[in-house]
């Protein structure tokens, strides 16, 4: 009788837990409801507003100029394209951000042929000279290998070759990678804490 009363309190404990820890299956497939759904849909904007995973490049206000990345919400290369094209947000202007890129500037192709992008530009990007439009071809570079898979760009106009300027006064037709612009990105690096000096 001893031995009973001595067991029955660890019984009724493991009794307990087997039943507090059942989960019972659904006996038939059953919609989930939309307010008790952790992911809701949210609609993808070609040109749209800043956030997301996906970035552009813009100017920054200061001397010398550079290159620095923003979010955008989109889905495919075309649609990250035609927000680089479409320029600053309200928000991102008043910071101030800007673009070297023609207002009339039109994105008319784009095809991948392994890592390069190829993008076809229409000519009011040709009307630009100079530094401006140096800026405008780092905008598009630094975008366009920002998307995944994308290591050089090959730039034309209506399909034809074009000498896009270097910052070092070169020129060339062919491929161009963010190498060719060193010192046109504002880096993401946070600056080092100065070291205390030794005594």
């Amino acid at each position: 009788m001893r031995r009973v009363d001595r067991f029955a309190p660890i019984t009724v404990v493991a009794m307990a837990l087997v039943t507090g820890c059942g989960i019972r299956p659904d006996a038939a497939p059953r919609d989930i409801p939309i307010e008790d759904r952790s992911l809701p849909a949210s609609p993808i904007s070609a040109a749209g507003a800043s956030g997301g995973d996906a970035r552009i490049y813009l100017l920054t206000p200061t001397e010398p100029r550079q290159v620095r990345s923003v979010t955008r919400s989109t889905g495919t290369r075309d649609d990250l394209l035609a927000a680089l094209v479409a320029g600053p947000t309200d928000g991102e202007l008043s910071l101030p951000l800007s673009s070297a890129l023609p207002a009339e500037l039109e994105v008319l192709s784009t095809r991948s042929v392994g890592s390069v992008l190829y993008v076809d530009l229409s000519s009011a990007i040709a009307e630009l000279s100079g530094s401006g439009l140096t800026l405008a071809v780092a905008q598009i570079v630094f975008t366009a290998t920002d998307i995944a898979g994308v290591d050089a760009v090959q730039l034309t106009v209506d399909g034809q070759r074009f000498p896009w300027p270097r910052p070092d006064g070169a020129t060339t037709t062919g491929l161009l990678r963010p190498y060719d612009f060193p010192g046109y990105a504002v880096s993401a690096q946070p600056d080092y804490p100065v070291l205390p000096a030794r005594v």
